[in-house]
């Protein structure tokens, strides 16, 4: 006598097979982050829980893990550590519907926000919960307060599964950001990790490489990046984007740069178009003010501009308009950030220029 339900059974497999060429004879399986888990062939949005704790309503992370019919490696793109960084988060949804599973080898993980909080508070670097950065609290601690909350998820959820990870942010919501750049760990994770890393920052395409120095001490890489790297996994930073708009011209190079670096990977089909004439930028100057007040950035200075030492930036300003301090570049080179709104705390970096070699 035949037996239906061992007929359906194998009717569905044969069915999967046709579907999924390749999935069985791979020997993939399925993919588990947290409580989600991702059969090959497939993509699943869903969510990593922030459990309350002291009086705070938790949080959680939003994601989408989609799980290739191939094996290959697990590239993390986490957007949103900082929630008024917009082009990062929009990238992320553009890129969901690129992703097919069906054609990608490994798994591709979409942190599509880090810090809900923050993006739901439409604030820039803080948390409004606790007032801490979310990028100056990794490796976390799961009884801390909620950004190092978050951050603990991330470590022991997110980046401990990673073999690649890129940290995609732009400039906040008060940063004039320009041009769009990317950067690397030059002299930390040993010689496998700062070369898998080069090769990362160069496949994602952008000309602007900033190789970020020194060493890094596991419980005290404090940056979604350098968590990564001190745990061995190669990863780059992306900066794309400015001022909280949402500019095809800053969201786009963010989804070619995530596509070429898959393609680069072996995940994706088709060939890499990485950068042909890097400028790598080894060291960064900072002004800073040393007062709190108003600031005023000279109208004829703009970020990405080359500017000298001595050059006049703008001007410090009391709460009543009386001048305070004039900013002025501490060396010859390229801005990459310049403050773009007029609130300034005293210690806050005002300008970050580029030493160009």
């Amino acid at each position: 006598m035949r037996n239906p339900a061992g007929t359906r059974a194998a009717w569905l497999a044969a069915a999967l097979a046709l579907l999924l060429p390749g999935a069985q004879a791979s020997g993939q399986e399925a993919f588990r982050l947290g409580g989600i888990t991702v059969e090959p062939g497939s993509a699943v949005s869903g969510r990593l829980d922030v459990a309350p704790l002291g009086g705070d309503a938790g949080t959680f992370i939003p994601l989408t893990v989609v799980h290739g019919v191939r094996p290959g490696p697990v590239l993390t793109l986490v957007a949103g550590i900082h929630g008024s960084e917009y082009a990062p988060i929009l990238a992320m949804q553009r890129l969901r519907p690129l992703l097919d599973p069906a054609e990608i080898a490994g798994t591709v993980v979409l942190v599509h926000m880090a810090n809900l909080p923050a993006f739901l508070g439409r604030t820039i670097y803080f948390s409004p919960d606790d007032r801490k950065n979310l990028n100056r609290s990794f490796p976390g601690n799961p009884d801390g307060t909620l950004t190092e909350r978050v951050a603990h998820v991330l470590t022991e959820e997110v980046i401990d599964r990673s073999d690649y990870l890129m940290d995609i942010h732009s400039g906040d919501g008060n940063e004039w950001l320009r041009p769009s750049y990317t950067g690397y760990y030059a002299e930390a994770g040993g010689a496998e990790v700062i070369e898998k890393s080069r090769r990362m920052a160069i496949a994602f395409g952008l000309d602007p490489i900033v190789e970020f120095r020194g060493d890094l001490d596991p419980a005290r890489a404090i940056w979604c990046g350098s968590a990564a790297v001190a745990r061995g996994i190669p990863s780059i930073d992306v900066e794309s984007g400015e001022m909280g708009l949402i500019e095809d011209r800053r969201i786009d190079p963010i989804v070619d740069g995530v596509l070429s670096v898959m393609r680069d990977l072996g995940m994706a089909p088709g060939e890499p178009a990485p950068t042909e004439n890097p400028l790598f930028i080894r060291e960064r100057a900072y002004a800073t003010s040393e007062h709190d007040g108003v600031w005023e950035p000279d109208p004829l200075v703009e970020a990405g501009q080359y500017v000298t030492e001595g050059a006049r930036l703008g001007l410090v300003r009391d709460f009543h308009g009386n001048p305070l301090a004039e900013i002025r570049a501490p060396a010859d080179g390229m801005m990459l950030i310049l403050l773009g709104t007029p609130p300034v705390n005293r210690g806050e970096t005002i300008a970050v220029i580029a030493r160009v070699e």
